[in-house]
């Protein structure tokens, strides 16, 4: 039962035996922490000025102007996310699983590049160039859920329970501080370079930081961890995967909360389109809410993390619903695009928060020798709601109108309340 998710008496005490000891860092542990984190802030400033809800939907928008292409890219930087279910069981069954990020992490980074490329061949090209976009963006975030894999489970090994939500939300907020710096560099580079050569020099300025990134990914030594899985066939290391969320209800309880506050989201990708083909703001008021997005995840970030260190990654997820539902409200009843500028506040706080939850919060629940598969299966789950959501979000403005897709936004994000918050939603294991 153990393997499906299940935990022995004996795992719950050596578990919490290691919970409760000294709250020192080793050199070797100090050294890893600040490379991890490096990578971290490194990785936010360049994600930042790629601009997968901002900079990357408004290109879109200046090729095609059905808000369907606008939320077909911002599904396309979740699908990737999909695929990870079919390394987990590979990357449990590995003796060193750095590796797997140093080779994911490193090609994650080049359709960055291919942006950049698309974005100088677009007056040529015209909106055909579409695909080539989808495609990079696709890639981008499968190479990015391959690596998240491996990069959680030697996270989890590194960094000590009692200090992995402030560690998260630190070095975040470092990465998130720079970016928004960043962001506010490329306002006059969209406002002084014709279209589309602005988007072209955020995007190659974000390959050349991710580039730099690459540094700290490879310097960073693996510690040691739990002895590999024994090998299994593909087909049974999926079989597995029922069985894990059958076996274990608090974990199957928080994946559905995180999934349902997703739904959410399908207005996200839309705000700098809706500020500017609705309300009349220039191109360049992408860069400031860009910017205004990455303060607040700054400040966000410190706060998620504490509130994940002193209570649980849960707490964060209800959190995150709740914002979702008052940014998709601000920016139904806001009278003008300066007004926007609270729905991205709010945005900043809801990336912050739910990159924390999806991402770590899997590793409050797993087993330590099943960490892989509950952060892939954490991970997909919650990425096909993220992935449907825009494309959703794109019919409704096709058919209905801004309105109801902000509507439908808060109605969607506030079911995940009753699940997050109901009984048997807490983790079984003590922390780890």
């Amino acid at each position: 039962m153990a393997g499906a998710g299940g935990v022995t008496a004996t795992e719950r005490e050596a578990v919490a035996g290691a919970s409760a000891g000294d709250r020192t860092i080793t050199p070797e542990q100090r050294r890893g922490i600040v490379l991890l984190g490096t990578e971290i802030s490194l990785f936010m400033v360049a994600f930042g000025l790629v601009g997968p809800l901002t900079f990357v939907p408004l290109f879109v928008s200046r090729l095609s102007d059905h808000p369907l292409a606008v939320g077909a890219v911002t599904a396309a930087f979740q699908i990737g996310w999909i695929p990870q279910l079919l390394v987990a069981g590979y990357v449990e069954r590995s003796e060193r699983k750095w590796p797997w990020v140093q080779w994911f992490g490193s090609i994650e980074r080049l359709p960055v590049l291919v942006l950049t490329l698309c974005a100088l061949v677009a007056p040529m090209v015209g909106s055909p160039i579409l695909v080539v976009v989808y495609l990079a963006c696709f890639a981008q975030s499968l190479c990015g859920g391959l690596a998240t894999t491996p990069w959680m489970d030697v996270v989890a090994r590194t960094v000590p329970a009692w200090l992995r939500g402030r560690f998260m939300g630190g070095f975040s907020m470092a990465g998130t501080l720079f970016g928004a710096a960043a962001a506010a560099l490329a306002a006059p580079l969209l406002d002084g370079l014709p279209f589309p050569y602005g988007f072209a020099a955020c995007f190659g300025l974000a390959f050349a930081i991710f580039s730099l990134s690459l540094i700290p990914l490879f310097l960073f030594r693996e510690p040691p961890g739990p002895p590999a899985r024994p090998p299994r066939p593909l087909r049974g290391q999926l079989a597995e995967l029922p069985e894990i969320l059958r076996a274990d209800p608090p974990f199957r309880r928080f994946v559905l909360g995180l999934s349902l506050a997703a739904l959410g989201t399908m207005s996200n990708g839309f705000l700098v389109v809706y500020a500017v083909n609705e309300m009349g703001a220039p191109d360049e008021v992408a860069a400031w809410y860009t910017a205004t997005l990455l303060v607040a995840q700054t400040t966000a970030s410190l706060l998620m993390g504490w509130l994940a260190d002193r209570h649980s990654f849960r707490a964060v997820g209800v959190v995150v619903a709740l914002m979702t539902a008052g940014q998709a409200m601000v920016a139904l009843l806001a009278p003008s695009a300066l007004w926007l500028l609270l729905a991205f506040v709010l945005l900043g706080a809801i990336q912050s928060g739910s990159m924390l939850a999806r991402m770590t919060g899997p590793v409050e629940y797993a087993p330590r020798e099943r960490r892989p598969t509950y952060v892939a299966l954490s991970g997909a789950l919650v990425s096909c709601c993220t992935a449907a959501a825009p494309l959703m979000g794109g019919q409704v403005v096709a058919w209905l109108g801004y309105g109801w897709l902000f509507g439908l936004s808060a109605a969607a994000s506030l079911m995940a309340l009753p699940v997050l918050l109901g009984r048997g939603a807490a983790p079984i294991l003590p922390r780890h």
